[in-house]
């Protein structure tokens, strides 16, 4: 007799109770892991993208929209700057190297992205099949867009997956596709600046926008700059704002800026999931009190039979960590799973995170796993000390009854 035995007995007695007070603990925990891998996640992510690009170089506008629109690809560019400028920006003596980034197109929602294959490599950018691009009106696809080698398609003119402004003067050839690499990269179609460029210097006679899009033939909408000092990324972008057309910004400090006014939302779910805790942890307490209420005959018995108050008090803690312990397993692989649900389905987060590292277990499930046996042990702690002290011979004196 040993007080795991005893408490397994008593959690299998009271399959009902059993079952809501796991329910309860798994479904805060299962929010709290949730928000935590999805909050951790979409962070890595935005750093993931702007890793290796210390400086944004785009026309006037809101530096957070040239961020969001430069490197996530995630709104509207802020206009287009014209080359001739984008060639005075690599000649300044504190740039390191630029990456071209021309847009303007997309492919069924897919944007085209005029650039260079150094774009492709910033973002760490394998083939799982073909080949980059080498000539013009040639390209290459991200893994989430499902197109394949070998496969033509016509440019849509603007970044809406509905437009009806077809660019029917040159078809793209797809040479390659990339694998997944948990970056923006996985949803563009990446193709040369030449020929974002040349497809846009011949618009359809009718064309309403035709003579905005024949600009587009001697222009690049931004550049991603690797500068040569730290002390350059402060510097630079002050320089190029106060002395040029352009603006310039600092993806690090914008995103910084953004993640602190979207924290709310992510500190108001992680109460909820405490919160969620909290009242597993009242309900377990109650759970374990009106048990030991109903066993308090059967207790004074085991008392005579030889259990110590030790002993008593141990199979009480017991039942709260099997019930916890049961509760908290449950919750980790109902969060995991449904953060693989949100980041599968969700748009917003496709090229941010990869959905698949959601179903492996990290760091943080060890940290959960061990709050969710304290709530256990925790809640059995004052049921525990009851039963040790329970009264034998008032309790034999007065029966079951």
């Amino acid at each position: 007799m040993n007080p795991l035995s005893l408490a397994y007995a008593s959690v299998r007695s009271r399959r009902l109770n059993t079952l809501l007070c796991v329910l309860a603990s798994a479904a805060g925990i299962a929010l709290l892991c949730a928000v935590l891998l999805l909050s951790r996640s979409l962070e890595g992510g935005l750093a993931r993208n702007i890793e290796g690009v210390d400086v944004v170089v785009g026309a006037k506008g809101s530096p957070v929209q040239l961020i969001l629109s430069s490197i996530y690809h995630a709104d509207i560019p802020t206009g287009n700057i014209e080359q001739a400028d984008a060639e005075k920006v690599e000649k300044m003596p504190q740039v390191k190297s630029v990456i071209p980034v021309a847009l303007g197109d997309n492919y069924l929602g897919w944007h085209i992205v005029g650039t260079t294959n150094d774009y492709i490599s910033l973002y760490g950018g394998e083939f799982s099949d073909g080949r980059t691009f080498d000539k013009p009106f040639e390209a290459v696809a991200g893994a989430l867009t499902g197109l394949k080698t070998n496969a033509e398609f016509a440019g849509v003119h603007g970044l809406e997956a509905d437009g009806d402004d077809i660019h029917h003067f040159h078809n793209y050839l797809i040479t390659g596709v990339l694998k997944p690499t948990g970056t923006v990269l996985d949803r563009l179609i990446i193709t040369s600046v030449g020929s974002v460029q040349q497809l846009h210097m011949h618009p359809d006679a009718d064309d309403p926008d035709g003579t905005d899009e024949m600009k587009i033939g001697h222009q690049v909408t931004a550049l991603l700059v690797k500068v040569k000092s730290p002390l350059a990324i402060a510097s630079l972008p002050r320089l190029i704002n106060q002395q040029s057309v352009m603006q310039a910004a600092s993806p690090a400090f914008e995103m910084t800026r953004l993640a602190q006014r979207m924290g709310f939302g992510r500190d108001v779910l992680t109460a909820l999931g405490a919160a969620f805790i909290g009242l597993s942890a009242l309900m377990l307490l109650s759970s374990l009190s009106a048990s030991l209420a109903a066993r308090r005959y059967d207790l004074g018995v085991m008392r005579v039979l030889g259990a110590s108050p030790l002993m008593l008090g141990a199979t009480v803690v017991a039942e709260g960590i099997i019930l916890s312990g049961a509760g908290t397993v449950l919750g980790l692989l109902g969060g995991h799973g449904f953060a693989y649900a949100v980041a599968s389905q969700v748009k917003s987060l496709q090229g941010l995170v990869l959905p698949q590292s959601y179903l492996s277990l990290n760091v943080a499930d060890i940290d959960i796993l061990l709050i969710g046996l304290f709530v256990g042990f925790a809640a059995g702690l004052l049921p525990a000390v009851s039963a040790g002290r329970t009264d034998i011979a008032a309790l034999l004196a007065k029966g079951r009854a």
